[in-house]
């Protein structure tokens, strides 16, 4: 049995200096979780690139590429996430 190729995340890149380190699509600010955020709530590619007009469809398709090859790591992301937004809410610290 042949073994497919390890995927090659051309489009993401992880840079401690931008999004704390959490991967983006590359040269943006755009968050791979922002992205599978988008797609989970129903969103097509398509309608993502229309949101994010300056990615393409191959960014978004390594994004979530990336995301469901990294799920633990995207949604610890994603909880980290809603742990500051509540923390803000409750006055404890500014986002």
């Amino acid at each position: 049995m042949t073994r497919m190729p390890k995927l090659d995340y051309r489009n993401v890149e992880k840079d401690p200096t931008r999004c704390g380190g959490q991967p983006v699509v590359a040269g943006t600010r755009i968050r791979v979780a922002i992205i599978l955020t988008c797609y989970r709530q129903g969103m097509s590619v398509e309608e993502i690139v229309r949101q994010y007009p300056h990615l393409s469809p191959a960014d978004v398709h390594d994004a979530l590429a990336y995301a469901y090859d990294h799920v633990a790591e995207i949604d610890a992301d994603l909880a980290a996430d809603d742990e500051i937004e509540v923390k803000a809410q409750l006055g404890r610290i500014t986002p």
